[in-house]
């Protein structure tokens, strides 16, 4: 059986905190390169996707954008691409940065 004393035990927490955290920060050992990548590949698929939308959608998401209603522009994209919610935040996102 484990027979450790208090002191030891808040030794072993501390620890075990210290890498759970260090895990965290690493997420899962990725590369700020890879991470990038990843991010312009999604930027890059939100806005095929949003180009490939109709003009009157196009202009109905840029009328609520310019309302400041990022949410409601985050469905319409969603209804009309079938993306999914991270894709259609970040074209409605890079969309509201164009006609800013």
């Amino acid at each position: 059986m484990l027979d450790f004393s208090l002191e030891q035990w808040g030794l072993i927490a501390v620890l075990a905190y210290i890498a759970f955290m260090v895990g965290r920060m690493t997420r899962s050992g990725e590369s700020p390169e890879t991470r990038a990548m990843r991010r312009m590949e999604e930027e890059t698929r939100a806005a095929d996707a949003f180009s490939s939308l109709s003009p009157s959608v196009q202009s109905e998401v840029d009328r609520l954008l310019m309302d400041k209603k990022l949410i409601e522009a985050i469905k319409v994209i969603r209804e009309h691409t079938g993306l999914g919610l991270k894709d259609s935040k970040i074209a409605a996102e890079q969309r509201r940065k164009q006609i800013a």
